[in-house]
């Protein structure tokens, strides 16, 4: 039979892991709001066109809901 330290010690780092998992996977969306903000800054420089998506975008976005 296990030692019970042991099956303590293999809860405690499967709930830290847990908790690692579900953090890294179920973040806000923010990283996609900031992508198309370098995006459509990049494409501005550049003097090319902007998709609509893009045109309609705002570079400090005040609500995250209209953006997903």
């Amino acid at each position: 039979m296990f030692n019970s330290t042991y099956l303590y010690s293999f809860f405690i780092l499967f709930g830290i892991c847990s908790l690692i998992y579900l953090f890294f996977n179920f973040r806000s969306g923010k990283n996609q709001i900031n992508n198309k903000i370098v995006l459509k800054n990049l494409l501005e420089s550049l003097d090319m066109d902007l998709p609509d998506e893009l045109k309609a975008l705002d570079s400090s976005p005040t609500d995250p809901q209209k953006f997903s």
